[in-house]
């Protein structure tokens, strides 16, 4: 490396949840898909009423940043897009809106409590990843033997790509609306989506086939998401509506 020379700032990833399908708060459809964003261009990710999600998107995400678009509440929750941060954390002012789905009255623009990013559409998954996909091969020994328990048409999976899943934040129970991921993660993820290989793969009914606790509780993290209170503290009834980053989008104006 040169003298002088710094290194390029390494790309963070992070996963976001949203949810696709209606939901009516105070009168506003808080819908939000990959369809949205992508006819929108650019929004707004408002609503975030988790304290360490907000903390998180108000000091760590920077511009540029790449997320994997998670579709929750829905029939089939998974990765649907990817998408990339375009201006820094800054106060969500939607928190002052008495009339807002996530209204905060103890929210002080003075002393703003919550934040929020604006991101950008980046590309729409052929194939969109499901949660419940990546749970059945977080089960596979991370190792080029389990290759033999994958179709050819998924052969490209890595070793390393199936080590991180375990470990994904994303797979975990108490998962927030918005949390970083490991690059490995990130990239097989959006890998899988752009090549797919697995419809034609009966993983389905191997995850079905599993028994005892083990097995309900891979059933119950696809059929919910639960977002994890850090502190003890909700901020409010409308804390309590974020459900998993749930939230309204505003298409950002010209």
């Amino acid at each position: 490396m040169a003298k002088g020379k710094q290194p390029a700032a390494a790309t963070t990833y992070t996963h976001w949840l949203a949810e696709p399908e209606s939901r009516i708060e105070k009168g506003v459809d808080v819908k939000f898909s990959i369809d949205d964003l992508e006819r929108v261009k650019v929004s707004s990710w408002e609503g975030v009423r988790n304290h360490q999600a907000n903390s998180y998107l108000r000091d760590q995400m920077k511009k540029d940043h790449l997320c994997l678009f998670y579709a929750s509440n829905c029939k089939v929750p998974g990765v649907t897009g990817i998408a990339k941060v375009v201006k820094e954390g800054y106060p969500d002012h939607n928190a002052w809106d008495p009339k807002h789905p996530y209204y905060d009255p103890k929210s002080d623009p003075d002393k703003p409590r919550w934040y929020m990013v604006d991101v950008e559409f980046v590309s729409k998954l052929p194939h969109p990843v499901p949660l419940s996909l990546l749970q059945q091969l977080s089960t596979l020994s991370p190792s080029p033997s389990s290759s033999s328990t994958l179709p050819e048409s998924l052969s490209y999976l890595s070793p390393t790509f199936l080590s991180s899943l375990s470990d994904s934040t994303l797979l975990r129970r108490g998962r927030l609306s918005v949390q970083p991921c490991e690059e490995g993660f990130f990239e097989g993820v959006r890998e899988m989506g752009e090549r797919g290989g697995w419809e034609d793969w009966e993983w389905k009914k191997a995850a079905g086939a599993k028994k005892g606790v083990k097995g309900k509780r891979a059933k119950k993290e696809v059929e919910e998401v639960e977002e994890e209170d850090v502190d003890g503290e909700k901020g409010g009834e409308e804390g309590e509506k974020e459900a998993m980053g749930r939230r309204s989008k505003r298409a950002k104006k010209a």
